[in-house]
């Protein structure tokens, strides 16, 4: 050859030995007797790192004297370190790198060459005459680049000249390098539109084919490679390939940044030879890392115009190929355009999608169930991107996801699937809000997680209505609701055991639950009380731990309504006394729901309280009857709050035994009837005395004793002013039966302050000027009180408490004596 040497001959030797030993390991591999061993790599490449920049060195002196003879036979010489077959792909890129590193060099050089006159031609055919070639190529792409800058001829003529060479070097490796070094050789000199090379020197067809003819050839030898050497290597090769699969990739990047590159071209000259390439090459590897590559690297406007030949051309891949990626990757890539730019008008993309997903589905037998679940979690999210608002379709993926679904059973999923589904059902909270309420699939697919999952979903929707604050105005709406968030508010079949519940973290779902009440809104009252009504239906399954929660903010809010109701009909009734044209309120009879069906309502709410939370009923209950009272204008409620107080006393005598919730509870009845206005003489003693009755048979006498003397205040209920019911020889039958009672307890240090405390209420009635106490009772009291502190020896702290009361009681009376009423407490003797 005309550059060959004594020390290039030397290097050929070496090489071909270096082969033989190659060959001969693969041959010991295949027999299992051997293999390479990996520090042999090092080795190698330091041996061709060394051999390149001693070359380089030579080369590069060689330019710097003129000599192009001596510098063409070392950079040769160099590029004979890339016919080698010993080392790993990432190594043979390194070697690889240096020499194109050198190699600009030498193409500087040429390129001042051409400065003084020298023609690109010459130098062109001067190359060719290289002993091998691959170092003949790789130094004719290097002039061939200069050739072109040079204009000496047409660049289309040029790229076609050695586009059609390179074919001489066919193995996989070292053609893949080679061709990868023609395409950074010309980057930047095609003739694309616009560029100094368009004209004579070709147009933007002629830049596409150039690339596409070079792509095709990079992918052929790519795809070669997973076929050589023995089977057990086969995942070695695979990770090879992919360290190598941009080399590939680059064509279709250069490929997208020709500025000539339209619409009209990508779909009538690009793509159909792209997706011909990909689909022709039958390689898994190849097909799923071009598919992902033509996705990524072009525009979304032309994947907008082309989207059925993709789609169609993904159906022809490899049944290996993950298209499940390809697809995920392409609908979040449209989603993302959609979210800022308009769909072409005339392209349903959602229809074209849900047709080959369709396809998809029945024909991959390889997907499992997560991966059929991933594509319908992106097309939900491509949908809502592209289609906001769109119910028909959200509601079709959810259709379809119940399918596939069907091939597993309920609220046994894996994690793969349950994470998919949890996706599935929370993505449409954040776009459609309460509009999930109308796709009829959701239940059903939230139904196959497990309670866990099921109460998180549930627990998102509880949020977006309680944080979006918009009011609750359907009946139908929030029977639809509540039934989607019915993990938080009913018992099911897989929830864990009471013991396993974190109590913090089900108090919060519960209080986050029952602020839906507050947000049930609607002018008319019939709906709102109708909008309860199905409420309390969901709340009455959710069992004892929750209807403490979820029914007495019911009970309140109805207790609201009652209010309005109340006005409105006072109004009409008003309306009918004064007929006024011009008031517009419909008449009574046109209200289907008036005080009394609510307040029946709120009976059977309270009493279905009352079996697991007695104490919280008996409060419900003398609440409604307090509200009944207050309610009660025309007198037509009575019996109703009777009815209330009645069930209150009920609850106490049949679900109430712990002895201080007994005495709490006679408080709570001796306060509310006290308040109460709506009674009859005759029911009012009725309830009162059975409360009394009730105070005199606690277990400890201390509370009995308390007890009785505040019931003696329901005897004398009242003001000066409105004389409700007084009867004060009853009043007197209380306290002195309080007294009895503290007398029992004289073997304890407690009898003393209760008699006191009876004392003050003696001298309560007296100052209210009730007859029936007299100030010889209380002077007689006075004395028995000195007598029992007279009697104490024990200086604990009770009795000195206890002589300190007394002392600021006859303090009191002192007082009192030098009043306006002075001559009524001066007959106190004490």
């Amino acid at each position: 050859a005309e550059y060959m040497g004594a020390d290039n001959r030397r290097l050929s030797f070496a090489f071909l030995s270096s082969v033989v030993l190659y060959l001969a390991n693969l041959m010991t591999d295949a027999h299992g007797h051997g293999h390479l061993v990996e520090d042999d790599q090092e080795k190698w490449l330091d041996e061709a790192t060394t051999v390149v920049k001693q070359q380089a060195f030579f080369m590069k002196r060689a330019l710097d004297s003129h000599s192009l003879r001596e510098a063409l036979k070392h950079s040769s010489n160099m590029i004979c370190e890339l016919r080698t077959s010993l080392l790993s792909p990432k190594n043979y890129y390194d070697i690889y790198m240096l020499v194109f590193d050198e190699l600009r060099h030498l193409e500087s050089y040429f390129a001042d060459e051409y400065k003084r006159g020298r023609k690109m031609l010459e130098l062109y055919e001067s190359v060719q005459h290289a002993g091998n070639i691959l170092p003949r190529l790789y130094l004719l792409f290097t002039v061939g680049s200069v050739y072109i800058r040079s204009k000496e001829g047409a660049a289309k003529d040029i790229l076609k000249d050695m586009i059609e060479l390179a074919k001489g070097v066919q193995h996989p490796m070292r053609g893949l390098f080679l061709r990868y070094y023609l395409s950074q050789m010309t980057k930047g000199k095609l003739p694309d539109k616009g560029s100094e090379y368009e004209g004579p020197g070709g147009d933007v067809k002629d830049a596409i084919d150039f690339i596409l003819q070079n792509f095709g050839e990079m992918n052929k030898l790519w795809v070669r490679m997973q076929h050589q050497g023995v089977n057990k290597d086969r995942a070695k090769r695979e990770k090879e390939r992919s360290d190598l699969r941009v080399l590939v990739g680059e064509n279709l990047v250069r490929l997208s940044q020709l500025d000539g590159l339209d619409m009209d071209l990508y779909i009538e000259m690009v793509l159909p030879r792209l997706l011909e390439q990909v689909i022709s090459c039958k390689d898994t590897i190849a097909q799923q890392y071009l598919m992902d590559c033509i996705i990524q690297v072009f525009p979304d406007e032309f994947h907008l115009h082309t989207l059925e030949q993709l789609l169609q051309a993904c159906t022809q891949l490899q049944p290996s190929v993950d298209l499940k990626s390809i697809l995920v990757n392409f609908m979040n890539r449209l989603a993302m355009f959609a979210n800022g730019n308009a769909i072409p008008a005339g392209v349903n993309i959602f229809e074209l999608f849900r047709t080959y997903i369709d396809k998809i589905v029945e024909t991959q037998t390889t997907m499992n169930v997560a991966d059929l679940l991933q594509l319908q979690v992106a097309l939900l999210h491509f949908t809502l991107k592209c289609y906001p608002g769109n119910m028909s379709y959200v509601n079709y993926i959810l259709t379809s996801s119940l399918q596939i679904l069907t091939k597993v059973t309920p609220r046994k999923l894996d994690n793969d699937c349950t994470k998919q589904v949890m996706q599935l059902l929370s993505i449409p909270l954040d776009s459609l809000m309460l509009q999930i309420l109308t796709l009829d699939q959701y239940p059903q697919v939230l139904n196959y997680l497990n309670f866990a999952s099921r109460k998180g979903i549930a627990y998102k929707i509880v949020q977006m209505v309680v944080n979006g604050r918009g009011p609750l105005q359907d009946v139908e709406k929030v029977d639809r609701l509540l039934e989607f968030v019915r993990p938080l508010i009913k018992d099911e079949d897989d929830m864990p055991e009471e013991a396993e519940v974190d109590m913090e973290e089900f108090e919060t779902e519960q209080n986050q639950v029952v602020r839906l009440v507050g947000l049930m809104q609607n002018d008319d009252t019939d709906l709102l009380f109708r909008m309860y009504v199905v409420a309390r239906k969901h709340f009455g399954q959710g069992g004892s731990r929750r209807i403490k929660f979820s029914l007495v903010p019911l009970v309140f809010a109805a207790l609201q309504l009652v209010r309005r109701i109340r006005r409105l009909e006072r109004r009409d009734r008003e309306r009918l006394q004064n007929p006024d044209e011009d008031d517009m309120a419909p008449p009574p009879q046109q209200r289907a729901i008036n005080t009394k069906k609510v307040y029946q309502f709120l009976h059977e709410t309270a009493t279905a309280m009352a079996p697991h939370y007695p104490e919280v009923a008996l409060r419900l209950f003398l609440q409604l009857a307090q509200s009944t009272s207050e309610a009660d204008i025309g007198g037509d409620l009575e019996n109703i709050a009777y009815e209330f107080v009645c069930q209150a006393i009920v609850v106490y005598e049949d679900e109430i035994s712990d002895s201080k919730a007994q005495f709490n509870a006679i408080n709570l009845l001796i306060a509310t009837l006290g308040t109460l206005k709506c009674f009859s003489h005759e029911n009012y003693d009725t309830l009162i005395t059975k409360t009394t009755q009730h105070a005199a048979k606690l277990l400890k006498k201390p509370d009995q004793c308390r007890a009785v003397y505040l019931c003696s205040h329901l005897f004398w209920a009242g003001t000066d002013t409105e004389e409700l019911y007084r009867d004060g020889k009853r009043v007197l039958e209380c306290l002195q039966r309080s007294l009895k009672i503290a007398d029992i307890c004289n073997q304890s240090a407690m009898h003393v302050p209760l008699f006191i405390e009876i004392l003050n209420h003696y001298l309560y009635y007296f100052d209210n000027r009730n007859e029936a106490i007299s100030a010889q009772y209380i002077s007689g009291l006075v004395d028995l009180i000195r007598e029992h502190l007279s009697n104490a020896t024990d200086p604990s702290e009770a009795v000195t408490n206890a002589k300190q009361f007394l002392a600021n009681t006859l303090r009191h009376i002192e007082i009192k004596k030098e009043g306006k009423d002075g001559a009524r407490y001066r007959t106190i003797e004490i």
